[in-house]
């Protein structure tokens, strides 16, 4: 039983706080480097490389569907949750917020064992094959970091 209300917990959708950055965040059209910039900028965020993540996974789970994993970590701030924005087409398709713990992550980081704590995400969205995803990483301080540019499978 306890097993079952472990993936539960782990994979229930977690809620973004809604700061000003974030609602700004979302409401960007963002296709690129240069209207994401436009999108930081007026969002009042600074580029950060205490800001790391990776993207595990992302994968087709039907025609209009992909489920997206990954973590990321503030290395800064003892596991505080992040907030994850996705766009796909220039659209806003997915914010969610860290949770789950990655002690493998931590470890190699370096990190204090209590920053493992939220640093796991995922979420599905849509997009079309071949569409280009942009994602980044927000911290609760203003701070933010961009993933490796990818493809809708």
């Amino acid at each position: 039983m306890s097993g079952f209300i472990a993936v539960l917990w782990l994979t229930d959708p977690v809620p973004a706080p809604q700061t000003p950055a974030i609602t700004i965040l979302t409401n960007a059209a963002v296709s690129d480097a240069s209207s994401l910039m436009a999108a930081v900028q007026t969002a009042g965020l600074r580029g950060s490389p205490d800001v790391k993540g990776s993207i595990e996974e992302i994968k087709r789970l039907d025609n209009g569907r992909v489920s997206i994993k990954g973590w990321v970590a503030d290395t800064t701030a003892s596991g505080s949750p992040v907030t994850v924005i996705a766009f796909a087409g220039g659209n806003h398709v997915l914010t969610t917020v860290t949770k789950g713990s990655r002690a493998d992550v931590a470890k190699t980081l370096g990190l204090a064992e209590a920053s493992a704590a939220n640093m796991s995400f995922q979420g599905v969205f849509a997009c079309r094959p071949g569409e280009r995803i942009i994602v980044i990483a927000v911290t609760s301080g203003a701070a933010y970091s961009q993933f490796r540019s990818l493809a809708c499978p």
